[in-house]
């Protein structure tokens, strides 16, 4: 006697399109790739003390510097293109961010600000305070300025596209800040791969949070200072950490009393990012939610 696998007689559930990349999953991905490259480079280069030839040195340099711009073309950009609704402008937004960076942001920061000639020895909270009121306030204030006249709030579709405008943004900013971090001179290629994800970490967490910033006024439309207040929030993100780094990177910090070492600037980054993934995400969640009880609401 036969039988059936009734299984075959109920139609497959068709599962729901998400027409968007994912915004998520393209972070991870370059996040993780470029920590992997540091973690990998302080162990062949800084603990077992391999060299590469000298005329090699600054090449690789080079190339690590530029990884951030190159996975987010891979990942975030070349990706796009598969989305049933891509994101436009996504390129404009990190290439004048970059030519921001390099023609106004920097040379305001370094040439009327000055923060390490008159911060080196202040205390931790000065610290804090003063690379916030001007490393942060002004990297962050150009980055927000860039994808508000570039994208918003046209380009908004959903409260995801603040992040991966504002996380286009921080790649051309960062990428600026990190060849010329190795075109200053002499740097160790462990050094470089270490600034370069601790860099683009730091970064990528505070046009996070702007990103959320300006997502929530153009869907949710709450108080107008709530892009303010983000702003100021992913300042002081870099006001932290920028002598957090320093102070990891000088001080003695190492389990056998020995020398500090950069590579705990790496760990601190990554901390900072996860932790603002997972607000920002839960915001983001709890914010969708709402809506969709309100709309059901609506219906019945």
């Amino acid at each position: 006697m036969s039988t059936y696998d009734y299984r075959l007689l109920i139609p497959p559930e068709e599962e729901e399109v998400y027409p968007y990349r994912r915004v998520w999953q393209s972070i991870a991905l370059e996040s993780g790739i470029l920590l992997a490259v540091a973690a990998a480079s302080f162990v062949v280069f800084g603990f077992l003390n391999f060299s590469l030839p000298a005329a090699l040195t600054q090449p690789f340099n080079l190339l690590v510097a530029l990884l951030p711009a190159g996975l987010w073309l891979v990942f975030s950009l070349w990706r796009e293109r598969f989305a049933l609704q891509p994101r436009s402008r996504l390129l404009a937004v990190a290439v004048i961010s970059a030519l921001v960076a390099n023609a106004l942001s920097i040379p305001l920061i370094e040439g009327v600000f000055q923060p390490d000639r008159w911060l080196s020895l202040a205390s931790a909270l000065d610290r804090i305070m003063g690379y916030t009121f001007t490393v942060g306030i002004v990297q962050e204030v150009f980055k927000y300025l860039v994808v508000r006249y570039l994208v918003w709030p046209d380009q908004f579709r959903t409260r995801l596209d603040g992040v991966a405008y504002c996380a286009a943004s921080a790649v051309g900013y960062t990428t600026v800040l990190t060849v010329r971090f190795v075109l200053d001179g002499a740097v160790l290629p462990e050094i470089v791969a270490i600034y370069v994800f601790s860099t683009m970490a730091v970064q990528l967490a505070s046009s996070i949070i702007v990103g959320y910033g300006l997502a929530e006024v153009r869907f949710d439309n709450p108080s107008a200072f709530l892009a303010a207040i983000t702003v100021a929030l992913a300042a002081l993100t870099n006001g932290i950490f920028i002598p957090v780094r320093s102070g990891l990177v000088n001080a003695g910090f190492s389990l056998d009393g020995g020398a500090a070492t950069p590579i705990f600037s790496v760990a601190v980054a990554a901390i900072i990012l996860l932790a603002v993934i997972v607000i920002i995400g839960f915001l983001f969640n709890n914010a969708e939610r709402r809506e969709r009880e309100v709309a059901a609401a609506r219906e019945a």
